[in-house]
Formats: structure tokens, C-alpha cells, sequence
């Protein structure tokens, strides 16, 4: 029972300090970057980095594409969001034209309608007719009357 304790607490204790190994910063140290011309111990000119300035240099090479890809995301919906409200925008004044128009036209077709009502009260109404004939009687019957008074006094 005590060996199993033991074990336990072992175990325990080394998994504890592992992980403070392992959590170490590697930011504050800098890493080496070297130089090498041909012939100088190997085989060809090029830039020969430490463990450190390479874990750098992939980690860097990973988050700058991830951080572009992150900024052009965000550009795409802040374009997408402005397009969106365009078209919405567009959607509520073409609503509010045509409500607009199907109101003008109901409006419209009530005045016609209107105008079609009086137009058959002056068509069924003959009383300009009645005007001229009464005028017309007038006149004939003051001239039949001057030449009977003419006619008599001859």
C-alpha cells in the first residue's frame, strides 16, 4: 500500500515538474542567425538558424498567414455587411416606390371614374340645346312681330 502512495505521489511530483519545463518562454531569449558562404563546412552558401530563430521564424510564418487570412475575412463581411445594407436600403425604397405608385394609381382610377360620371351628366344633359332653340324662337318671333307691325301700319 505504501509503494502504491509512493508511486502515486512520484508521479505526481513529475508531472508537475515537467510542466514547468515545459512552459518556458522562449521569447525573451533570441535566437541565432548565421551566415555561411560556400565552402565554409558545407556545401553550399545559405542561412543556418538555431533551434530558437527557427521555432521563431515557423511560428512567425504560421501567425502572418493566419493574421492575413484573419484580415481578409474581416474585409470580405465589412464589404459584404456594406453591401448587404445597400441592398436593403435599395429593397425599402423600391417597397416604398411601388406602394407609393399602387396608391397613386387607385387615386387615379377614382378620379377617372369621377370625370367618366360627369361626362354622362353633360352628355344626358341637352340644356344647351334648349338655350339655342329658345334664342333662335326669340329672334324669329321679334322679327315675325316687327314685320306684322310694319305690315299693319302700311
Amino acid at each position: 500500500m505504501i509503494k502504491k502512495i509512493f508511486t502515486i505521489l512520484l508521479t505526481i511530483c513529475f508531472l508537475c515538474v515537467t510542466t514547468n519545463a515545459a512552459s518556458q518562454e522562449l521569447e525573451d531569449q533570441e535566437g541565432r542567425v548565421v551566415s555561411i558562404s560556400k565552402n565554409e563546412t558545407a556545401p553550399f552558401s545559405g542561412i543556418l538558424l538555431d533551434s530558437i530563430a527557427g521555432a521563431k521564424f515557423i511560428a512567425k510564418n504560421k501567425y502572418c498567414s493566419e493574421e492575413t487570412e484573419l484580415k481578409l475575412r474581416k474585409e470580405f463581411q465589412i464589404q459584404l455587411a456594406d453591401k448587404q445594407l445597400t441592398t436593403d436600403v435599395l429593397k425599402a425604397q423600391y417597397d416604398s416606390l411601388k406602394q407609393t405608385h399602387k396608391e397613386l394609381l387607385i387615386q387615379k382610377e377614382k378620379e377617372i371614374a369621377q370625370l367618366n360620371e360627369i361626362v354622362k351628366d353633360e352628355i344626358n344633359d341637352h340644356s344647351h340645346i334648349w338655350f339655342a332653340t329658345g334664342t333662335a324662337l326669340g329672334i324669329l318671333l321679334s322679327i315675325g312681330i316687327f314685320f306684322a307691325a310694319v305690315e299693319i301700319q302700311e
